[in-house]
């Protein structure tokens, strides 16, 4: 009997489902909002593809990095209006002036997001910024497929589990350039959509589109913001406002349980290149500028640092190049996965389906923790201080 990968490590790209030739494997959504694909045994017939086209059951081969760039785009505007320094928009408008088409992430009308496939300049804009929630492939390898069949050339900006589907997918990747993005971990889309009406009913109106980092705030300070009908923004929340979706996800609390074993979250990546924000700027040699709307670029291969250099001479991006080390040790992502806290127990143990509340519970346990280490600290310093004017006295 065919099994497919363990759900504390199926990443749900949808490779198993895309690739099965009797359609036995269905993506469905469990009783707790996470979507995993189901195998109807009835109709398999044991051709193990659905093992072979899978990333975690089948590994590819990852690429170590050889170059490290704090890079932003030379366009002010879409530096200002992007996550971090705006190098994807510059590597999506470089493809386009190419002649070959671009994908990724989008947010739908329901909040849901999936990757994307494109040829219009016009989707970059929908494709910016960070999108903290699941995102769905499987809808776009069809599309791959028959692009590829024609000729034509693809980039893909996606998250690591997601390149890794594609590689394995479409191995001869000669019309593929790919770019994984670091990534922390994501939340299932049920979770978003259970803040977001509760939110509409605090505030008793509708919301039609929303930002997890928008850029009236500036993106670096992570304000989830939801606008209604007229285009009025009705609500604006930071982190530190204890908004529990956003600290669900910044505090690795509420993602789905692959990314605390993720076999991605390391210095072997996936993609041609890999972009994020830059963290540890400066750690490893001295820099002369702000982390702030900076991007981390790392080369992963010959096609990915040649791409660097077309962006860099062309005046299209801005890059220094640092030491390999650093992002690695700013980053820890590139390091090791996201690590259970006793708040993401704390979820795990309490969450029937209904995510408000559960937040509401594990937020109020994490500031009793709080409150409880501070007091420590206290008693840390006070017992200190006693110590050295004691000594002191002598």
């Amino acid at each position: 009997m065919i099994s497919l990968a363990e759900k504390e490590l199926c990443t749900g790209c949808g490779a198993c489902a895309f690739v099965c030739p009797k359609q036995c494997i269905l993506m469905k959504i469990n009783e707790v909002g996470v979507i995993y694909p189901e195998i109807n045994h009835t109709d398999c017939i044991s051709c193990n593809r659905c093992q072979k086209a899978c990333p975690i059951i089948s590994p590819v081969v990852r690429n170590s990095p050889y170059h490290a760039y704090a890079a932003w785009s030379c366009d002010d505007e879409e530096r200002s209006t992007s996550a971090s320094g705006g190098i994807a928009s510059e590597i999506y408008r470089y493809s386009l002036s190419e002649g070959w088409k671009i994908v990724g992430a989008v947010q739908q009308k329901d909040f849901s997001v999936s990757l994307q496939l494109s040829d219009k300049i016009e989707s970059i804009a929908q494709f910016k910024n960070s999108k903290y929630v699941f995102s769905s492939a499987y809808s776009l390898f069809p599309q791959i497929k028959d692009e590829l069949k024609k000729g034509n050339n693809i980039t893909v900006i996606g998250l690591p589990c997601q390149i890794a589907a594609l590689r394995k997918l479409f191995p001869d990747q000669g019309k593929l350039f790919l770019v994984d993005l670091v990534c922390h971990g994501t939340t299932p889309h049920d979770y978003l959509v259970q803040h977001i009406h509760a939110i509409e009913k605090e505030y008793g109106k509708k919301a039609i589109c929303m930002s997890f980092r928008d850029p009236h705030f500036y993106t670096h300070t992570f304000t989830l913001t939801l606008y209604d009908a007229k285009g009025k923004r009705f609500c604006e929340r930071k982190i530190e406002e204890d908004d529990a979706y956003q600290v669900g996800y910044h505090k690795k609390i509420t993602y789905r349980e692959n990314c605390y074993h993720c076999p991605f979250a390391n210095n072997r990546r996936m993609g041609d290149l890999t972009i994020a924000d830059y963290h540890g700027l400066g750690k490893c040699a001295p820099c002369s500028f702000s982390s702030r709307n900076v991007s981390l670029i790392l080369s992963n291969s010959d096609k990915g640092e040649a791409l660097v250099q077309e962006l860099i001479e062309k005046d299209k991006i801005t890059a220094y190049e640092r030491p390999l080390e650093e992002p690695i040790q700013g980053e820890i992502q590139l390091r090791h996965p996201s690590i259970k806290t006793a708040d993401r127990r704390d979820f795990e143990r309490l969450y029937k389906g209904d995510f408000t509340q559960t937040m509401a519970v594990v937020l109020h346990n994490r500031q009793r923790r709080l409150r409880i280490k501070e007091a420590k600290q206290r008693i840390k310093k006070c017992i200190k201080k006693i110590i050295y004017l004691l000594i002191g006295r002598k």
